[in-house]
């Protein structure tokens, strides 16, 4: 499946020079879309737990994902082959050693 260039556009926007921070940031808003505002859910290998308290809805990345959804510019299965491509790239990151 190709990737959403909404998707991707928006994630290199917001690419502040700190990969790992990146990456994570929209894993997390990923994620929470999916749980709340979908029925896709998110993969059990990805480890995620929601938090009981709800999705992070101040987070900038979150809010593009409803706004993007909302004019139809994604769905959630773009979202989901999104957070796939990020579950990779975390990986390599992790690998590299730029985790923290």
């Amino acid at each position: 499946m190709k990737m959403n260039e909404t998707l991707k556009h928006e994630f290199k926007a917001t690419n502040d020079g700190d990969a790992w921070g990146n990456c994570m940031q929209w894993l997390f808003a990923i994620c929470d879309y999916l749980t709340f505002e979908t029925d896709e859910g998110v993969p059990s290998e990805w480890q995620f737990k929601p938090s009981m308290g709800g999705a992070n809805e101040d987070c900038f990345c979150y809010q593009s994902l409803r706004h993007f959804a909302f004019e139809q510019f994604i769905t959630s299965k773009d979202v989901l082959e999104f957070g796939k491509v990020l579950i990779r790239l975390r990986d390599i990151l992790e690998h590299k050693g730029l985790s923290y």
